[in-house]
């Protein structure tokens, strides 16, 4: 087995010289391969948006990065909650079967309305909207390099958060939309029981008390960009099918590339170790074909690592936009 590492690896008598790893063709079909499925992916980002799980794996892939930037700097993370949930799929109800894409709706409705027709009583409340995405991770990026998206994503003021995607036929083509609600709902009134009785002494009892409470608070970035959140409506409970799809589609829009991204690493390490060592074993010996045809799988390499996953998103055609 030595014997067999040192014909692959280290330039010998044995092998001429030209370390098998680098000399063979192997090399050459493994970058073919790495290519493929680099590339393999791209007809899913063009067909996921279609598919029946899109909606709750953005969801959930939104709440996740947006908690995970919170918490990294040490902002409490957001719950779930239904009533921000529910207004958000109403908005983004709303703006497709009236085909707008705005905070405020052709006919004057602003996004507070959303949330009081759902019940939530907010002290603080902000909106972020999305249109024509193929990734959740698209969208979260964009939201991110956005000053005014981004201030709403990690203000501390917010405690809880609903998301809503809905697809629908917008402006004479099929699109899906995006609407993130982030609140604080008001407390509760808390009422102040009357005194205690002290005897032998005279009754006194106090007044009853409310406490007041403070002013709403809605936050709304520079052109009026607020952050609302909807989810779409649950899905019906699952068969061993659908779960099977469903962990799918979850594989390849969030896990697939970054774990081809870390065997890619692995590889890029591998051959520039395996070219120093054929370089620095036997300086006096250099083939300089293998050695510039290794630099050539390296530069290779480091573009595959370039075509992330957010680049082929950009070269398939979509219109995407924020507000």
């Amino acid at each position: 087995m030595i014997f067999k590492l040192k014909l692959i690896f280290i330039p010998c008598q044995e092998n001429n010289y030209r370390p098998k790893f680098l000399d063979s063709q192997f090399l050459f079909y493994y970058l073919i391969v790495l290519l493929v499925l680099k590339l393999i992916v791209t007809p899913f980002f063009i067909y996921f948006p279609k598919s029946a799980f899109f909606a709750d794996l953005t969801k959930t892939a939104l709440t996740n990065f947006t908690n995970e930037a919170r918490e990294s700097l040490g902002i409490q993370a957001l719950k779930e909650n239904p009533k921000l949930e529910e207004a958000a799929y109403l908005k983004a109800k709303d703006m497709i079967e009236k085909d707008y894409f705005a905070h405020q709706s052709p006919n004057g409705i602003s996004p507070w309305y959303w949330f009081k027709k759902a019940g939530y009583d907010y002290k603080f409340a902000g909106e972020n909207l999305a249109i024509g995405f193929l990734d959740s991770e698209e969208v979260y990026r964009a939201w991110l390099d956005s000053p005014f998206h981004k201030k709403n994503l990690l203000d501390p003021n917010y405690k809880e958060i609903g998301i809503a995607v809905l697809k629908g036929d917008f402006q004479g083509s099929e699109t899906t939309v995006v609407v993130q609600l982030l609140g604080t709902s008001q407390p509760l009134p808390v009422k102040v029981e009357p005194e205690a009785k002290i005897e032998p002494q005279e009754k006194k009892v106090l007044p009853e008390k409310e406490e007041v409470l403070p002013e709403k608070k809605e936050v709304l970035p520079e052109k009026e960009e607020i952050v609302s959140g909807a989810t779409s409506p649950q899905l019906p409970e699952k068969k061993a099918k659908d779960i099977l799809a469903f962990n799918l589609f979850s594989f390849f829009s969030s896990d697939y590339f970054n774990s081809l991204q870390k065997i890619i690493y692995g590889s890029l390490i591998l051959i520039i170790i395996s070219l120093l060592i054929n370089i620095f074993v036997r300086i006096d010996i250099q083939y300089k074909d293998l050695i510039l045809k290794t630099a050539g799988f390296i530069v290779l390499l480091v573009f595959f690592i370039y075509l992330d996953k957010e680049l082929i998103i950009q070269l398939i055609p979509h219109n995407f936009s924020i507000y």
